[in-house]
């Protein structure tokens, strides 16, 4: 890709639309660490007034606040750029710090990742608790359990957060914090509530609930109880509240198979499932015809997947799954797990026939699952959330361009503000 420069609009420089602006990068990169230097908390010395003190003599630390203090450090905001526009904000965790190689792990949403944007097109910013700002790398997305991890280089030691939990049936009713961090400003979110084991009917079967009400930047970023534990990471629904999912059991699995085989693989089916008994009246009144003796049902199922091609409709009854009896959602979920266990040794191409038994009103079917691999796009199905995932972010740099054609030139000024050109 050449650059040309113009005398149109001060200095600037012309590429052409579809071409890679990875060449690009380091100029981006300075401009949006300068345009975002100004955001950054102060780092002189701390000045208290007597004002300050009688607040913090007032307000006794409690043991949730103790936990929020120690595992802040470790929460940092996450952000998908294209060019210098930054489209998509999530929160993460750091859970590795890597000395030898001077590395952490970042652990967020794979919701970050559903643009349609092609790999050298976008890049994701990782911005700490400081205010500094760090290149992420992309090292594991699963759109499956809605995770993504991200490596970052830094030159001071990063402080990571343990993924450890109780297991999830014990948190009932127990009082969690979700935390989430501005891009903008590096300010810490905190929204509290409590864990609630009800089936959600998100369609995702290893998703619990929460009474957390929070924003859509609070996503990726940890729930954790006032013991300081992780349930796991917040996913934000439409009704703006979030929830843990998943639990860090299920984030802990599929880290151990990505290091040891360096791929993850799940069965598909197309299908999303739900538990009638489960549904509150309400929502029963509008939930599809069971044609069964099984409360667990399909509940929406996908053109064009093999549950479609086999005529399973929403409301017929799930029976069986890989010798496993189903008779409600949460039977569904325990045989998913085995199956997700089994297929550790293989790989897509390699693994055994895996078949879900549905019974409808016009008989029984079986359907024959694909083996795919996590980061496979048809999995993002279950992680819509909300319409406005696209919209404008607040303190953003200006992006603005003009498709045309294939043949359209942009340029950019010496702010680095495309425009469209001739």
């Amino acid at each position: 890709m050449e650059v040309e420069y113009t005398n149109r609009r001060r200095d600037s420089l012309v590429y052409r639309t579809g071409d890679s602006l990875n060449k690009y990068l380091s100029i981006f990169w300075s401009r949006i660490q300068e345009h975002y230097e100004s955001s950054a908390p102060r780092n002189d010395m701390l000045k208290l007034s007597p004002l300050d003190l009688h607040r913090k003599w007032k307000s006794e630390p409690t043991e949730m606040s103790s936990a929020i203090r120690r595992i802040s450090p470790s929460v940092v905001s996450v952000s998908y750029f294209t060019d210098v526009q930054r489209t998509v904000d999530c929160s993460g965790i750091i859970i590795d710090w890597d000395d030898a190689h001077g590395q952490a792990t970042i652990l967020t949403s794979a919701k970050l990742m559903r643009s349609p944007a092609k790999r050298g097109d976008y890049y994701i910013v990782v911005r700490l608790a400081n205010g500094k700002i760090l290149l992420a790398e992309e090292h594991f997305v699963d759109y499956y359990h809605n995770i993504a991890i991200f490596k970052v280089s830094s030159d001071v030691k990063l402080k990571p957060a343990e993924l450890d939990s109780p297991p999830l049936e014990t948190l009932e009713g127990v009082e969690v914090v979700a935390l989430g961090r501005n891009f903008h400003n590096c300010k810490l979110s905190e929204s509290s509530g409590l864990i609630r084991l009800d089936y959600p009917y998100f369609g995702c079967e290893f998703l619990s609930s929460s009474t957390c009400s929070s924003t859509q930047a609070s996503e990726g970023g940890p729930l954790i109880t006032k013991t300081g534990h992780v349930c796991g990471i917040n996913f934000f629904d439409d009704h703006q509240y979030v929830h843990p999912l998943p639990t860090t059991s299920v984030i802990n699995s599929c880290k151990k198979k990505w290091s040891s085989n360096g791929i993850v693989v799940q069965p598909w089916f197309g299908l999303s499932v739900i538990d009638i008994s489960e549904l509150p009246r309400d929502e029963l009144e509008t939930a599809p015809v069971c044609y069964g003796n099984s409360s667990s049902v399909g509940n929406l199922v996908y053109e064009g997947s093999p549950a479609d091609k086999v005529g399973v409709r929403p409301g017929d009854s799930i029976v069986a799954l890989r010798g496993f009896t189903v008779s409600s959602a949460s039977q569904y979920t325990e045989a998913l797990s085995v199956v997700f266990d089994e297929l550790h040794p293989y790989c897509p191409g390699q693994t055994p026939d895996i078949m879900l038994f549905v019974k409808g009103n016009t008989g029984s079917k079986a359907v024959h699952a694909e083996i795919l691999r996590v980061d496979d796009r048809r999995f993002c199905y279950c992680w819509l959330g909300v319409p406005s995932f696209m919209t404008p972010l607040i303190g953003s740099q200006t992006y603005r361009a003009c498709c045309i054609g294939e043949s359209t030139n942009f340029l950019v000024d010496e702010d680095f503000i495309l425009y469209s050109g001739y």
